[in-house]
């Protein structure tokens, strides 16, 4: 997967979780993805998740988990954990 599709599939996750965290948190990981840092937006955006202990759905973890090894990421365990769930 090459990077430009990287950055718009984390775009559409982060778009859909603009009601999970608090206001602006999901706007700086956007602008992370826009500014040519996916890696460190899911990053931050898996620790946030984590943080504040938001059940994601499976199919969202299922695309962290392919978007962090699509970018030969270690996965979170929080993120393996809810995708194999």
């Amino acid at each position: 997967m090459h990077l430009p599709e990287i950055e718009k599939r984390l775009e559409r996750v982060l778009s859909k979780a603009k009601t999970w965290l608090p206001d602006g948190q999901v706007d700086e990981m956007l602008s992370l993805v826009k500014a040519g840092e996916p890696g460190v937006a899911l990053e931050n955006f898996c620790t946030q998740l984590q943080e504040y202990d938001v059940a994601v759905p499976r199919d969202v973890a299922v695309e962290l988990r392919t978007l962090a090894s699509a970018m030969e990421m270690r996965a979170s365990p929080w993120i393996e954990r809810a995708a194999d769930a």
